[in-house]
């Protein structure tokens, strides 16, 4: 437990200055290196007839999607080559590749990808000159609602737990959990939107089109509890077809990146949507 705490804290650390760099670079660096090493979690997740070539195509993937700010990418070009490219690899080296085992790798990648770029995206259509830092305060509400959630969860079903939710899946998590999961997320994305509006670098286009009207914070905040639940079960659900118990160990007590960010990564998807309705009620682009 004190290994796992202090992995927890030194993690929030680097993570809080990371989030501070939110409009530099170095945010997207970070972003590729989570996305990078959660390619090589997933290589080794389903390594048994796979191809090293096909793990590093998917980091030229997603290094052209993440940095895509800097240059305009077409994404359906990445798609074609890569599918394009993929083909290749199984067909010239069919005796030791299972297209399945490519397949699973792809999906999942693409499936992290897709998390981690919703996140990268609120640069384009939140930007600072307009918004100030309330994208980047987005980013830390994507966290806190992804893991405020899990904690009051775990809490909930200690305390409370007496339904399974997944008893095949999951055995420890309850209906309990997640009702408590999802109420914890509600509380701290209010207190969060109330504690941001209060610091001097707040453009307040959060909590003009959000915080005062605390139905639709309540409704985004409780969607993104519910589906980093999803997310949550669906890394379990790989895990246990794969017979592995964790993905990773880069963070000692919590395993691998995908370990970590499983519930996450949904999450980050809400929070893109939440702040496509910012910017629309606000009318900036």
């Amino acid at each position: 437990m004190k290994t796992r705490i202090i992995s927890g804290i030194v993690a929030a650390l680097i993570g809080a200055a990371v989030v501070w760099q939110y409009y530099t670079p170095i945010f997207d660096i970070a972003a590729f290196a989570i996305y990078a090493i959660a390619v090589c979690e997933i290589y080794k997740t389903f390594k048994e007839g796979n191809s090293k070539v096909a793990a590093v195509l998917l980091g030229i993937v997603g290094a052209l999607v993440i940095f895509d700010r800097y240059y305009a990418t077409n994404f359906i070009a990445i798609a074609v080559a890569f599918t394009v490219a993929a083909v290749f690899i199984v067909v010239f080296d069919f005796e030791n590749i299972k297209f399945t085992s490519i397949a699973s790798n792809v999906i999942f990648a693409a499936y992290v990808l897709f998390g981690i770029y919703n996140l990268v995206r609120l640069k384009r259509i939140m930007p600072m000159e307009h918004y100030g830092y309330d994208a980047a305060f987005l980013v830390v509400l994507c966290a806190g609602i992804a893991w405020g959630g899990d904690i009051m969860a775990y809490f909930f079903g200690y305390f409370f737990g007496k339904h399974k939710m997944a008893p095949k899946l999951s055995p420890k998590k309850t209906i309990e959990g997640a009702v408590g999961g999802v109420l914890g997320s509600v509380l701290l994305a209010l207190l969060m939107t109330y504690v941001y509006s209060k610091l001097p670098f707040s453009a307040n286009t959060v909590v003009a089109n959000l915080g005062e009207n605390y139905l639709s914070l309540i409704l985004f905040a409780a969607l993104g509890s519910f589906v980093g639940m999803i997310g949550d079960l669906f890394a379990s659900a790989v895990k246990r077809q794969q017979g592995i118990k964790d993905y990773g160990n880069i963070m000692p007590g919590h395993g691998g990146v995908l370990d970590r960010f499983d519930s996450f990564l949904l999450v980050a998807v809400i929070i893109s949507l939440m702040a496509d309705f910012i910017v629309l009620s606000n009318g900036v682009v």
